[in-house]
């Protein structure tokens, strides 16, 4: 019965070690899709309708003053979802480039400005100043692309080109 116990204390320290094995080789995987589908709706819910406001005839201070707020509080969640061990060496569907990890200080500051390009886009637009606001667009947009440089097929300092 006493060498039961050890062989059983054994046997079931692997088994739990083998489980934290195997999930750390899933974790990864899901932070990737969770953070493309997060960049996604960067687009799809926020800057697309400031983009299309902007162009249009009468461009919608209000919305574009909650739309840059939306994205503010959309940035800060987005930034944490890029740990290490999330990069293409760990999980090859990923666009990251390793300089996210490498960088880590130029990527933080990247996402930062981004954040702030789009807080000043938003007040801006609540205090009404339309040319202020054409004027925080072309910021953010650049504070966008400092990053990955453009449309999805595009590379950029941070992300690699889409195949």
């Amino acid at each position: 019965m006493t060498r039961i116990v050890p062989a059983f204390v054994l046997a079931a320290s692997l088994a739990l070690s083998a489980a934290q094995i195997s999930f750390a080789q899933t974790a990864p995987a899901e932070i990737v899709k969770e953070r493309q589908h997060a960049m996604e709706q960067n687009w799809t819910e926020y800057y697309r309708d400031i983009a299309q406001t902007l162009r249009s005839g009468s461009p919608d201070l209000t919305l574009v003053a909650t739309k840059a707020a939306g994205a503010v509080d959309h940035l800060k969640k987005l930034a944490q979802l890029f740990p290490p061990g999330t990069g293409r060496d760990v999980v090859p569907t990923t666009r990251a480039k390793p300089e996210v990890w490498t960088q880590r200080a130029d990527f933080e500051a990247a996402m930062t400005a981004l954040a702030d390009a789009t807080k000043t886009l938003g007040d801006d637009a609540k205090k009404g100043d339309l040319e202020k606001v054409k004027a925080d667009w072309t910021n953010t947009a650049k504070a966008c692309g400092a990053c990955h440089g453009g449309p999805k097929r595009a590379g950029g300092k941070f992300r690699f080109e889409e195949q």
